[in-house]
């Protein structure tokens, strides 16, 4: 086993060198590394994730230290796939990252070469993004998971699962989903998304905090390391 993998020593007890073999190659590549997204690509750097492809548009703004993962005081203004690539090279300084900094559109998607991946994952916030992202891995047969909202909550305990985006409900981005996806006969898509009613706010952005995409992170991360274990 790789020397590298020495702090996977307590997880290898559960899954085996094998298993942290298989976790080792998967190759995934993850849109977005906001609330949710920045959170995700940790856990998954701390799963064993070694062949990781991260994507983000965006700067650390001050608005994010609540909630982001790879926001801090000190790298308010920092563009935010670098200052993610210092944090997850601290985790584990043998992992093969790639970075881009860019904006996920229709016309940009070929770029980033899907095919060539394993898992995708979605945590963009843009309903177009992630319509154009759901179309391309539906085209080449690759397995997708998408999350839906975890804004706009605070007042219970965070419960976040996995499902068909055709067996969900009440999610709005869901229901958005639901209907592309219905129109376009995608007929599978799993999502990670929640029950728990969103509360409407006199505000035009979207409010959050630290324990609901965080959350979120940790349900998707569980839903792709068991994956990659148990190729289904």
């Amino acid at each position: 086993m790789n020397s590298a993998n020495v702090f996977l020593d307590r997880f290898k007890i559960m899954v085996g060198e094998t298993g942290i073999e298989k976790i080792n190659s998967a190759r995934i590549i993850v849109f977005g590394v906001g609330g949710v997204g920045s959170a995700l690509v940790e856990f998954l750097v701390r799963s064993g994730t070694i062949n990781l492809t991260i994507v983000d548009f965006d700067r650390v703004d001050v608005t994010n230290i609540n909630r982001q993962l790879v926001a801090f005081q000190s790298n308010v203004g920092k563009v935010k796939v670098d200052e993610m690539e210092k944090k997850l090279k601290d985790i584990n300084s043998n992992i093969k990252l790639k970075k881009y900094m860019a904006k996920l559109t229709s016309d940009n998607i070929d770029e980033f070469n899907l095919s060539g991946y394993d898992i995708i994952v979605d945590c963009i916030d843009d309903l177009n993004a992630k319509k154009a992202l759901i179309s391309k891995a539906n085209e080449l047969d690759k397995y997708i998971l998408c999350a839906c909202g975890a804004g706009n909550r605070y007042a219970e305990i965070p419960h976040f699962e996995i499902a068909d985006i055709h067996k969900t409900s009440y999610d709005p981005i869901a229901k958005i989903l639901r209907k592309y996806c219905t129109e376009n006969r995608i007929k599978h898509l799993e999502v990670c998304y929640t029950k728990q009613k969103a509360t409407k706010f006199d505000c035009k952005i979207v409010a959050s905090v630290v324990y609901y995409p965080v959350n979120m992170a940790t349900v998707m991360c569980a839903r792709i390391i068991n994956k990659i274990l148990k190729n289904n």
